[in-house]
């Protein structure tokens, strides 16, 4: 089975923009209902699934062969050109999966009006309604669905939606209020319809543009996003959208689990961390920041082919300007977002002072506790058109969320997650989308990652399963700062560290360098580049 993904989003969204200057000048970024993002959703939920996606454009779509689907996420009304490849395709025989507004699918469900709606109440989830099976979380709040009506003959309702408000955070205790004509799909023959923009809330939920947090007791809290698309890819496959298997092949070059140790060298100049994995032949990969240790570290990892160099890129300001500002503010922190280096070409800057110091830039991590959206993804996609070493990044782990421009958590455009929950628990690597750019999925790669995990709660993440997803990779993220310090344990965490490598060893767990993954994910989809 081939799945296509048809970039079939609006060239630019209703409502409310988000405007910033951005690397390569002033961007819009809409801000409602995940706009412009369904198409990266879906080829991500594919790709997790273990189905790789072609993204192509209209005019390139070939005939189908048996058992090709074609995943089309709207925005907006459809383009003549998609519209006439969407028709070409179910005429010749392909099968369709599609998203979106009805104004965009109103014809292919003749006899059934579809009608946008929300719910009443503003911080009400849209939730999916299956006989017998509990509610399942499907978009963030405030998102809009679709109504269908009329006495149609030949279009199938599948499921309902519902709205999920009261105490939202307790699956027993919230308010689950049926939508009134409101199906989980419709379908008609070969054409699946969606209701409610999945695949546009997964990457809404995988790049924090929506907070994930009020749901995360919905599912396992970390591997929330990894149970949603596998939930989704059931779905789909009794639904006709996928082959009934569900999972596919994946990436060849990777085993069902595999671990990456990460280490952010900041702060200090411990090498203990280093030191274990090189006496028991691990690969890991260590982050160097711009600091008083850049020089130690270049020199101390200089020899060692099989461990990993990156560049830990910064987003604090911890200047003494930044501290008073936030002293005189009374803000009781001693940080505050590093704009500059985020946003712009600010990035890219570190990217190229990191190359010019012998720092490895095949990947990225970040250093610090903020997230500054959109801009930091615009920042991350010219570093990728600009930089061709660069592979991808390790940036979605526990952060402070800081969303349209506020400089600090309000518990909504700002948000913050509890430690130890990752925030993105989804283990594999995925793509952005760049809503300011129609939607664009970025070249390189992301990934989520845990800070300072103790051995039992790693065994715990590698005993549980997901049915459905057929690779993960954990990404275990320990500090050499705290490696002596007691931080996290008593006796530091290096005593951890020593007991988790000699469980990886006798598991016979697959532990690799974040560089050899992504070029093993790169290798897997060939020559095929996202648009």
């Amino acid at each position: 089975m081939r799945a296509f993904v048809l970039l079939a989003a609006a060239g630019r969204a209703e409502g409310p923009h988000f405007r910033f200057r951005g690397a390569s000048g002033v961007r819009e970024w809409p801000r409602l209902g995940g706009a412009l993002l369904g198409p990266a959703g879906a080829w991500n939920a594919l790709w997790r699934l273990g189905w790789p996606a072609h993204p192509v454009e209209p005019s390139a779509l070939a005939t189908p062969s048996p058992g090709d689907r074609l995943f089309v996420a709207a925005s907006g009304p459809l383009e003549n050109g998609v519209r006439q490849a969407v028709e070409t395709w179910l005429d010749r025989g392909g099968s369709i999966v599609a998203t979106g507004p009805g104004e965009a699918w109103s014809s292919f469900l003749p006899g059934v009006r579809l009608e946008s709606a929300k719910h009443e109440h503003p911080y009400a989830a849209l939730a999916l309604l299956l006989p017998a099976r509990a509610p399942e979380v499907l978009t963030p709040p405030g998102w809009s669905y679709v109504c269908a009506r009329g006495a149609e003959s030949d279009v199938e309702r599948l499921g309902g939606l519902a709205a999920l408000h009261g105490e939202r955070q307790t699956p027993a205790r919230a308010l689950v209020s049926a939508l009134e004509d409101a199906p989980a799909a419709l379908r008609r023959g070969r054409f699946l319809y969606l209701n409610g923009d999945p695949f546009t809330a997964l990457q809404a939920w995988l790049q924090g543009q929506e907070d994930l947090g009020p749901w995360l007791a919905w599912r396992h809290r970390l591997f929330w996003l990894d149970e949603h698309v596998a939930s989704l890819g059931r779905l789909l496959a009794e639904w006709g959208g996928l082959p009934p298997e569900t999972s596919g092949p994946g990436v060849a070059e990777l085993p069902p689990t595999t671990v990456v140790l990460r280490h952010d060298l900041d702060s200090s100049r411990d090498t203990a961390y280093l030191d274990e994995e090189v006496s028991r032949g691990f690969g890991g990969v260590h982050g160097i920041l711009k600091d008083a240790n850049t020089r130690f570290w270049v020199e101390r990892l200089r020899g060692h082919d099989e461990q990993e160099a990156s560049l830990h890129y910064n987003t604090l300001d911890s200047s003494w300007v930044g501290r008073r500002v936030e002293a005189v503010r009374g803000a009781g922190s001693a940080y505050r977002a590093a704009r500059r280096d985020v946003t712009g070409a600010g990035l890219l800057r570190q990217v190229r002072w990191a190359r010019s110091r012998g720092i490895g830039i095949q990947t990225l991590l970040r250093h610090g506790a903020f997230l500054v959206y959109p801009e930091w993804v615009d920042a991350l996609h010219e570093v990728f058109e600009r930089e061709p070493a660069v592979r991808g990044g390790s940036s979605l782990f526990r952060a402070q969320a800081l969303r349209w421009g506020v400089d600090r958590v309000d518990g909504i455009r700002g948000s913050i997650a509890e430690f130890p929950d990752p925030q993105f628990p989804f283990w594999f690597p995925f793509r952005l989308a760049h809503a300011g750019l129609g939607g664009r999925m970025l070249r390189g790669w992301e990934s989520t990652s845990v800070m300072e995990a103790e051995p039992e709660l790693v065994e715990q993440m590698l005993d549980y399963v997901v049915p459905g997803i057929p690779q993960r990779v954990l990404t275990l993220g320990y500090h050499p700062a705290h490696a002596s310090r007691p931080t996290f344990a008593r006796e530091g965490v290096l005593p951890w560290f020593r007991r988790l490598l000699d469980r990886l060893r006798e598991r016979g767990v697959a532990v690799r360098t974040l560089r050899d993954v992504y070029g093993a994910c790169d290798g897997a989809l060939g020559d095929v580049r996202s648009p």
